[in-house]
């Protein structure tokens, strides 16, 4: 008996295929909402991008270690206080000259009404720099300091200075990345982190362009797998040893 390949998506040729953009990621006024996330796994595979917004067929997850999003909400904890005060936090005061936003926007949306989508960003916090610019920033966690910027963390910051323009935040083009690594030390009185900052130039101009793109691509047939896609690639793989 012939075994069939499981998950084989067969590319469609039909040209005028309309976009199906599933219910989880439509707005109340049918609008599709993209996040940096979503626009990174277009970055990475247009082909999972597709098959997610489209079939809502995700890639799979594993187990979430709750490590790191316990460390965020200590950091944010730790920011808001100061917020509070006015103040900028100590582990910043050496690295850069500003201010905490007094108000933290919890969510931001672009609606780009020539595509009926909308980009939505959540940032972990927000600076104030000379002549009253906007900057966002980012909190990581690494093991160890990197050496360059991830390409998901420049796209990232470029949406969400973006966002920040689209919503009357003026900004200089920057961002920045706050990374926190551990170190050794006396457990007993705490896990030590080395407090890393890292500025990025970005273009908002090169993300709005980036979201058409991916907006262009949900309207087309299903495009053919990413060669770097460890996901697309275990499943070529499988089809094959299925079809043997």
């Amino acid at each position: 008996m012939t075994k069939q390949a499981i998950f084989n998506f067969e590319k469609k040729e039909n040209p005028t295929q309309k976009v199906k953009f599933t219910s989880d990621k439509i707005n109340k006024k049918n609008r599709l909402v993209l996040s940096p996330s979503t626009l990174n796994i277009f970055r990475d595979c247009p082909r999972c991008f597709w098959l997610q917004i489209n079939e809502d067929i995700k890639r799979p997850r594993g187990a979430f270690p709750s490590i790191a999003s316990g460390l965020d909400r200590v950091i944010k904890e730790y920011f808001d206080t100061y917020r509070e005060k006015g103040d900028l936090p100590p582990l910043l005061k050496d690295k850069i000259e500003g201010k905490l936003i007094p108000q933290l926007p919890k969510k931001l949306y672009f609606n780009d009404n020539s595509t009926n989508a909308s980009l939505m960003g959540m940032l972990d916090e927000c600076l104030i720099l000379s002549e009253n610019r906007y900057a966002p920033l980012d909190y990581k966690t690494r093991g160890s300091l990197p050496t360059d910027t991830h390409p998901a963390y420049k796209l990232q910051m470029d949406m969400y200075t973006l966002l920040l323009e689209k919503n009357d935040y003026k900004t200089n083009n920057l961002a920045y990345l706050l990374y926190f690594v551990p170190r050794s030390g006396k457990l007993h009185e705490g896990i030590p982190f080395e407090v890393k900052m890292i500025e990025i130039k970005t273009s908002p101009e090169r993300a709005l362009d980036f979201f058409h793109e991916a907006i262009d691509l949900l309207k087309k047939p299903i495009p053919d797998s990413s060669q770097n896609c460890e996901y697309c690639n275990w499943i070529n793989q499988l089809n094959g040893k299925e079809k043997d």
